[in-house]
């Protein structure tokens, strides 16, 4: 399948989500219209953690079975593309920027809802310090490279409580290419707080996952629509080929 050709295809599933009337109502509001990509972009990889992915691909019950944030085989799928991406993004000297939580061990560490939402939050008592093990440690095939920032967040944005925002200002950055996970939680967060700070908004479709298929595009379409553009993994390659940032 051409670049053109998976495009095509991603358009066509976003807005297959909706049902004809919702497809009539959102063109008819001016939804969807595309913002393009930036000229100056940072790459934010979110939560890309052995707690969002498992310790392996595995299906995704099974997966849970052993820690309850797990993505399963959905977030493994994508690391390939992830890889890919980040691999460009370094070719043309963009920002790579990661998170992963804060350790429920920490003293740091304030649980706000988090316990009070879910039936298995008393299971976050501390993360295995231990790399090999660690749990919050970003998946090896994804792993930072020396001087990439690494955020710490308890909130679903990568913007709130963090120092993303000036870190963006002070290396003058204009736009940004999200993947990770979730698509309905953290991804969805950080791209409406990244549009709200008027930062052009790509996030891209097949290096994101989330453990609920449903919302993975529900959620997708409602970026497409309303604060930012979902696109392929080979789209944001292609742009980031054409720019060389210093």
């Amino acid at each position: 399948m051409t670049d053109k050709t998976q495009e095509a295809a991603l358009a066509q599933r976003l807005r297959d989500c909706l049902t004809p009337t919702e497809r009539e109502i959102s063109d008819a509001a001016g939804y969807g219209k595309r913002i393009g990509f930036g000229s100056r972009p940072a790459i934010l990889l979110v939560d890309a953690t052995y707690s969002f992915c498992g310790r392996e691909p595995k299906p995704i019950l099974e997966s849970i079975a052993a820690q309850r944030r797990s993505c399963g085989e959905f977030a493994w799928e994508t690391v390939e593309a992830s890889a890919a991406l980040l691999a460009q993004a370094r070719a043309a000297g963009a920002p790579v920027i990661y998170s992963a939580m804060e350790d429920p061990a920490s003293p740091e560490y304030e649980p706000g809802l988090w316990r009070a939402k879910n039936r298995r939050g008393v299971e976050d008592t501390g993360f295995n310090p231990d790399p090999q093990k660690g749990e919050n440690q970003i998946v090896k095939e994804l792993a930072p490279q020396p001087g990439e920032m690494v955020f710490s967040k308890n909130k679903p944005s990568l913007f709130f409580g963090t120092g993303l925002l000036p870190y963006l200002i002070a290396h003058r950055i204009d736009s940004l290419i999200i993947c990770g996970g979730t698509s309905s939680g953290c991804i969805y967060a950080t791209a409406v707080d990244g549009f709200s700070h008027n930062f052009k908004v790509a996030v891209v479709a097949d290096a994101t996952f989330d453990r609920i298929q449903t919302a993975h595009w529900v959620f997708l379409a409602d970026i497409d629509m309303k604060y930012g553009d979902v696109t392929t993994v080979g789209a944001a390659i292609d742009h980031l080929k054409t720019i060389k940032m210093n």
